[in-house]
């Protein structure tokens, strides 16, 4: 009978003690700057993840003379966060739930963003 009490213990307490697939935790290798890796010198879209769940995106196209001498993008902030089991991104204000990896190259993939292409970190002096 001990034996039994103390396996229900034993079973109860490593169910109370999981994480639900849902639980939504903050991955720390995501915060930072991330450029997309097509970018270049006349565009660019960045991801920049922050604590707290905070964030924004820019998206910049650059017209260089002689034909043209102007900038031409767009900005906004976004929250989010990741479920950890599933490793999935929620942006809701960009409407994504999407599954994410980071290569072991360091590249960030967000399967249902820019075509699943790769994203940079950018290096704090940037």
């Amino acid at each position: 009978m001990k034996t039994s009490r103390i396996l229900i213990f034993l079973f109860i307490t490593a169910i109370s003690s999981c994480n639900s697939d849902d639980e939504m935790q903050q991955d720390d290798a995501l915060l930072g700057v991330w450029e997309l890796s097509s970018s270049n010198d006349s565009y660019y879209y960045r991801l920049v993840f922050l604590p707290d769940y905070a964030g924004y995106w820019e998206d910049m196209s650059f017209f260089p003379p002689p034909d043209y001498e102007y900038a031409l993008g767009g900005a906004a902030n976004f929250t989010w966060s990741i479920t950890d089991n599933r490793k999935k991104l929620i942006i809701p204000d960009m409407e994504l739930n999407s599954p994410y990896s980071i290569s072991a190259e360091g590249q960030l993939i967000i399967n249902d963003l820019q075509k699943g292409l790769p994203f940079n970190k950018l290096d704090s002096s940037n």
